[in-house]
């Protein structure tokens, strides 16, 4: 085998392995524009579940409420209006409850401690940088409700 041969096998195999990640990227960059483009309907389905009256959330407080499926959501009321975090830890899925003596979100399992923007500040969680998943929360000043935005669930026909 001669110097030349060796060169261009590398060459060969070293332009087949950019062009496979080339192929990956635009792959996944299309994924991602069909997924932009995709009608609604085609997007889990969501709707509003009453949450209470505003008057009923002290500002500073956090209220525990259930999604359709059971699963605790925890709705804070600040200064600024209002915020609901999914009550699973992103460490291990435990169940993170709110502490108002200190300030905090507490998940049990592994000590996590999060400030009540939901970062976590301490525990594994603090330590993998980790926060408490979002949930969209509406409050209609006009009607002095709030709202909660939840994934649907398909009801089972009797």
């Amino acid at each position: 085998m001669s110097e030349h041969d060796t060169t261009s096998r590398r060459g060969i195999l070293a332009s087949l392995a950019m062009g496979a990640g080339l192929v990956a990227a635009y792959g996944v960059l299309g994924l991602q524009g069909l997924a932009f483009l995709l009608p609604k309907r085609l997007r889990p389905k969501t709707r509003l579940l009453y949450a209470g009256r505003i008057d009923d959330y002290e500002i500073g407080g956090v209220k525990t409420l259930y999604d359709l499926e059971g699963t605790p959501v925890l709705v804070q009321r600040s200064e600024e209006g209002f915020t609901a975090f999914d009550s699973t830890c992103p460490h291990l899925g435990c169940k993170v409850h709110w502490e108002p003596d200190n300030d905090r979100f507490f998940c049990p399992c592994h000590n996590g401690e999060f400030r009540p923007d939901g970062v976590a500040y301490a525990g594994p969680p603090g330590d993998a940088g980790q926060s408490l998943a979002k949930m969209n929360v509406e409050a209609n000043p006009e009607a002095g409700v709030v709202y909660l935005e939840v994934k649907d669930v398909k009801r089972r026909k009797a």
